[in-house]
C-alpha cells in the first residue's frame, strides 16, 4: 500500500464520520506521512505555508467580497431590472431575465454559489410574483448560477491556473466565451419550455425601458468592464483586478445606490473571512495531497495505465470527463481541481489539449457538481432560498443536466470557443 491509497481511505474514514472535507483531507495526510516516514513533519507545516503564499492567490478573497459587496449594495437589483428590459418580449422572458442577469453577476463576483445567494433570492422571489412554477424558477436560478465558474473573474479558473501555472489572464479570458455559449444554451432551452408551456412574455420591448434601467444601473454595467478590460488589456494583474473589483463595489454601493451601511459592511467582512477560511483551508489541503502524489509518481501511473487500456483520444477524454464527473457530485470543485490537475493535465496534453483548452473543460465538468446531489453547494443554497426540498427541484433540473452536458460535449469538440478569444487578445 503506498502513502497515496492510505491517505484516499483515511479521507473517504473520516468524511463518513463527518469530519470536514479539508481537515479529513490533512489528517489522512499527516497520518500517511507518519505511517510510511515520507519526510519529517515540521515539512508538513512548511508545504501548508507556502501552499497559500501565493501573490495570485489574493485574489480569491477578493473577489470574493466584491461578490458579497454586490450582493448587500443594491447591484443584484439592477442588473435584474436592466436584463428584464432587453428581454422581456421573448415567451418566458422572466427566465432569459434571469440568465442573462446570472452572466452578467457572474462577471462581478466569480462564484456561482455567491450567484445563488445574492441574485438568487431576487430571481426566484420575481418568478414566482409573474406566475411561474416555483419548482421551475428554483431550477433555472440553481442551473444558471453554474456560469458564474467560467464566466472571467471565475475563481475556480484562478485556482486551475495555480496548479496548472498557467496564465491566469488568459486563463479567465479562456472562459469568456463558453460562459456565453453556455447563456445561449440555456436561454433557447428556457424558450422552448415556455412555448410549451405558453407562458407569455412580460411586456413589449421599450426602448424608453431599457435606457431608463440602464442609466441607473451603469455603475453595476461598468464593473465587469473596468475589471475584465483591465486584465485583459494588461491595465493591472488578476490580483490587483480583484482588489479594484472590491474598491469599486463598495463605493457605489455606499455613494451611488446608498445601500450600504457599516452593519452592512461588517456583514460583507464577516462573511468574506468565513468564506475565504474555508477556501484556503481547502487549498492548503488539496496542495498538500498534490505534493504528495507528484512524489509518489502516481500522475505518470495513472497516465500509463489508462495508455494501456487505450490509446484512442476519444475514450481516454471519456474516462477523464467521468472521473470528473464524479469527482463533482462528492468534492468541492476548488479542491477536485487542486487534486486532479496534477494527476489529468499530464494525461490530457499526452492526447493535444491545451492546458487553457483543459482548464476550461475540467471547469465546465465541476459546475455540473455544483448543482448535483449529494454535495451540490448550488442545490443546497437554491433550496435555502426558495425554501423547497431539494427532491422537489432535481426532477426539474433534468431538462438543465442535458442542456450542460450538451455544453460540454462542444466545449470539448471545438477548442476554438475556448482558445480563440484569447489568441485575439494575447
Amino acid at each position: 500500500m503506498s502513502a497515496t491509497l492510505l491517505t484516499i481511505i483515511l479521507f473517504f474514514v473520516f468524511m463518513i464520520m463527518g469530519v470536514p472535507v479539508s481537515v479529513s483531507m490533512i489528517l489522512g495526510l499527516i497520518l500517511s506521512v507518519l505511517f510510511f516516514d515520507m519526510y519529517a513533519m515540521i515539512s508538513i507545516a512548511t508545504l501548508f505555508y507556502s501552499a497559500l503564499d501565493s501573490y495570485l492567490l489574493v485574489a480569491i478573497p477578493l473577489f470574493m467580497l466584491a461578490g458579497i459587496a454586490m450582493s448587500f449594495g443594491g447591484v443584484a437589483r439592477r442588473i435584474f431590472d436592466f436584463s428584464e428590459s432587453i428581454l422581456g418580449f421573448l415567451p418566458g422572458s422572466l427566465g432569459a431575465v434571469n440568465i442573462t442577469a446570472s452572466m452578467i453577476f457572474g462577471g462581478l463576483s466569480g462564484s456561482s454559489v455567491a450567484d445563488v445567494a445574492g441574485l438568487g433570492s431576487v430571481e426566484i422571489k420575481e418568478m414566482k410574483v409573474r406566475n411561474y412554477p416555483l419548482k421551475y424558477a428554483t431550477a433555472l436560478t440553481i442551473a444558471s448560477s453554474t456560469m458564474a465558474v467560467i464566466i472571467p473573474p471565475s475563481i475556480l479558473l484562478i485556482i486551475y491556473a495555480t496548479i496548472a501555472n498557467a496564465s491566469v489572464g488568459e486563463m479567465l479570458a479562456a472562459g469568456l466565451v463558453p460562459g456565453v455559449f453556455v447563456a445561449f444554451l440555456l436561454i433557447v432551452a428556457n424558450t422552448i419550455m415556455a412555448i410549451r408551456n405558453k407562458w407569455t412574455p412580460l411586456k413589449k420591448f421599450s426602448s424608453r425601458k431599457m435606457i431608463q434601467t440602464g442609466y441607473v444601473g451603469i455603475p453595476a454595467m461598468l464593473a465587469p468592464v473596468i475589471i475584465l478590460g483591465g486584465i485583459f488589456f494588461g491595465t493591472f494583474t488578476p490580483t490587483e483586478a480583484s482588489a479594484v473589483a472590491f474598491i469599486y463595489c463598495i463605493v457605489i454601493g455606499v455613494l451611488f445606490y446608498r445601500e450600504l451601511n457599516f452593519k452592512k459592511l461588517y456583514q460583507i467582512v464577516y462573511e468574506g473571512g468565513r468564506t475565504t477560511g474555508i477556501v484556503a483551508l481547502e487549498l492548503a489541503a488539496g496542495l498538500l495531497f498534490s505534493n504528495l502524489i507528484t512524489i509518489e509518481g502516481i500522475p505518470s501511473i495513472l497516465a500509463q495505465s489508462i495508455a494501456d487500456l487505450t490509446q484512442n483520444p476519444i475514450l481516454i477524454m471519456l474516462m477523464i470527463n467521468i472521473i470528473l464527473l464524479f469527482a463533482g457530485m462528492f468534492l468541492n470543485p476548488g479542491f477536485s481541481i487542486i487534486v486532479f490537475t496534477p494527476l489529468l493535465l499530464p494525461l490530457a496534453e499526452s492526447i493535444g489539449y491545451s492546458p487553457l483548452h483543459f482548464g476550461i473543460i475540467m471547469v465546465t465538468n465541476l459546475a455540473l457538481g455544483l448543482i448535483t446531489p449529494p454535495v451540490g453547494a448550488c442545490l443546497y443554497m437554491g433550496s435555502v432560498v426558495s425554501g423547497l426540498r431539494v427532491e422537489k427541484i432535481i426532477s426539474n433540473l433534468v431538462p438543465f443536466y442535458i442542456v450542460l452536458a450538451i455544453a460540454l460535449i462542444a466545449i470539448i469538440l471545438l477548442p476554438q470557443l475556448s482558445q480563440g478569444f484569447v489568441d485575439m487578445i494575447f
